[in-house]
């Protein structure tokens, strides 16, 4: 058998730049250098947005604490909808099965405490319109030593200080519940799991005074239900559900087929902990619901299943892996952009008091930016709710905290994590770029610069990448860099602050010049000698040999491997007199040998390209 291999080389000359240019960032962080030209990455960034819009980088959104209320003896929280307004509202209960609800008066920003019904061992609840008079009525999960199975609170006056109970069924260890019009009716129903293992569904009739128990699943599942959601996944005019589960590597998903038919489909997952909280969303914008997630371990994973147009066959795409645990993953545009984003709670040391977000950018190619946790509480335990709570089309957090060394200041607060223009640090540092050795020129920058806000540099630079050494002086104007910097270096990176005193408005950078003039090739200073020399050994995959000539000569350069196969002859005709770089790219990793000839003699150098 005969193999042809074939080695593809690409040939480039480099004059000496003089220029290094950076208006674009759009590529994001993470490449420390040495490059030869910034393109559109640089090494990291903190509050800044670099992503929104190529061309330009400006100040990242903040997120801002809300206080609602202190509530000493905090069991639990959880916003709904308690009136007649557009501003959802928060129900409270405490350790002593005391309930209160918060108005929110006005876009979040004033909340005025209202007494519940008389009860005791609400474990969840939700509203609607249940008895069709126009106001909300409250659904809720009961279990103590007087009631156990699912109720719902008529409400009996405006103010929502007066509830009446009623009774929907008994059930044992009633837990999660979910109001919505199950039947296409008019009128609102619920859907309940209980014992763990249970969901069923009850069909109001008669305004609330009659229920009809539908039986979706009753001991057929091996673990508990943790979660509850509901939507329209196979597109056929009905509901389905989908349910989180504990203590396992499966999502219950139950497809409704009609007339009280139900197909259970479990989607697995191969992992070391549990799928507990799940929600329906469209993440991809194909007009089909896929289901969000999270698997809290060490690595925990947040995830999400691509509905394919089969219920029976759904796609797992990892969304990000985080080395703490992770819980609960919900869903909610925070940057009003028409997507869907993934909101997570992240624990530390057994207590869960952070919470981050990933911002949908291309979710089928793997693309999300990561916004990183915007509280830190030392907390025993706390939850929080994905919600627009001052209804400015970004999606909010409601949040409760329970402390484990000062009881009495349990809270109940929310975040709105889109609050305006970061106000804090906020930095980029560019990657190193090889200059070769050189006087420094100028910097210059485009910006846009509104009323209490600012635009800065600082550079530094070094013949060493590995060791940059300190940050100049704040650069504030454009103007020469020769006092920043010293003379001959060849590798360089700045650094730009921007800034604002107004959240409100933001600082735009949209371009960054710095000039210099190049002295000679390292290695190579003396222009009276032909020399060859590696600019840069080892290198990844490109390697670059400086060409010192005195005089205009015939020069051929060839590469050889370390078995003595020419690779390629890289050069062969006439050079000008003085410095010049000459490029070889797309080497494989190994050892190379490049020998140049000129006016009668004969030079060779060693080099090595590594991995990238």
């Amino acid at each position: 058998m005969r193999i042809m291999v074939v080695i593809l080389v690409m040939f480039t000359c480099i004059a000496f730049a003089d220029t290094g240019i950076q208006s674009d960032w759009s590529g994001g962080p993470g490449v420390e250098g040495p490059v030869t030209d910034w393109g559109d990455s640089f090494l990291s960034s903190v509050l800044i947005n670099w992503f929104d819009e190529a061309g330009s980088i400006f100040l990242d959104q903040m997120a801002s604490y809300n206080h609602i209320r202190q509530v000493g003896d905090l069991a639990w929280a959880k916003p709904c909808h308690m009136d007649n307004d557009e501003y959802p509202d928060v129900f409270v209960t405490d350790g002593d099965d005391g309930t209160k609800w918060y108005h929110n008066a006005s876009s979040g920003s004033g909340w005025g405490e209202r007494d519940f019904a008389d009860t005791n061992g609400i474990v969840d609840i939700t509203t609607g319109d249940v008895d069709g008079d126009g106001d909300y009525d409250v659904f809720a999960s009961v279990h103590s030593y007087l009631n156990d199975g699912f109720f719902w609170y008529k409400r009996l006056n405006d103010y929502g200080t007066q509830w009446e109970l009623q009774e929907i069924d008994s059930e044992d260890h009633p837990s999660r519940v979910f109001s919505l019009d199950f039947n296409g009716d008019g009128d609102i129903d619920l859907l309940g799991s209980y014992n763990g293992k249970h969901l069923s569904w009850w069909e109001n009739q008669s305004s609330g005074q009659n229920w009809i128990k539908h039986i979706i699943s009753e001991n057929a599942m091996e673990h508990g239900i943790t979660s509850i959601d509901v939507a329209d996944c196979d597109n056929d005019g009905d509901y389905d559900v989908v349910c989180g589960t504990l203590n396992s590597d499966e999502i219950y998903l139950f497809i409704n087929h009609g007339n009280d038919t139900w197909e259970f489909q479990g989607i697995e997952y191969v992992s070391e902990g549990s799928m507990r909280e799940v929600s329906f969303a469209d993440i991809d914008g194909d007009n089909l619901q896929d289901l969000v997630t999270d698997i809290s371990g060490d690595p925990s994973e947040i995830l999400w299943f691509r509905n394919t147009g089969s219920t029976e066959n759904w796609e797992p795409y990892l969304i990000d892996s985080v080395y703490t645990g992770v819980y609960p993953a919900s869903v909610g545009d925070v940057d009003a952009d028409d997507d869907i984003d993934v909101i997570i709670a992240i624990s530390s040391s057994g207590t869960q008091s952070d919470f981050a977000w990933w911002e949908n950018i291309d979710p089928l190619n793997n693309q999300w930016i990561y916004h990183p946790p915007v509280v830190s509480e030392d907390i025993y335990r706390s939850n929080y709710f994905a919600e627009d709570v001052n209804q400015d089309g970004k999606c909010d957090v409601v949040s409760y905290y329970r402390y484990s060394s000062n009881p009495s200041a349990n809270k109940v607060a929310w975040w709105n994590l889109n609050s305006g223009y970061s106000t804090g640090t906020a930095q980029l540092e560019s990657s190193i770029l090889y200059v070769y050795d050189v006087d420094w020129g100028s910097i210059d920058w485009s910006a846009i610069t509104p009323d209490g806000t600012s635009v800065s540099f600082e550079v530094r630079s070094s013949d060493d990448p590995e060791d940059m050494g300190d940050w100049s002086g704040i650069i504030s104007s454009p103007g020469s860099l020769a006092p920043y910097l010293a003379g001959n270096d060849s590798y360089l990176q700045y650094r730009a602050t921007l800034a604002t005193t107004d959240s409100t408005v933001t600082p735009v950078l949209e371009d960054v010049v710095l000039t210099w003039a190049t002295t000679g090739i390292e290695g190579s200073e003396n222009f009276d000698e032909i020399s060859l020399s590696i600019l840069q050994n080892p290198s990844a995959g490109s390697v670059r040999f400086g060409v010192n000539l005195p005089s205009q000569f015939n020069v051929t350069l060839a590469v050889y491997d370390a078995a003595g196969r020419i690779v390629g002859n890289v050069v062969n005709g006439e050079y000008p007199a003085g410095s010049t770089a000459v490029q070889l790219d797309m080497l494989q990793p190994g050892t190379y040998f490049c020998r140049m000839q000129a006016d009668g003699q004969s030079f060779t150098e060693q080099f090595t390209i590594i991995r990238d």
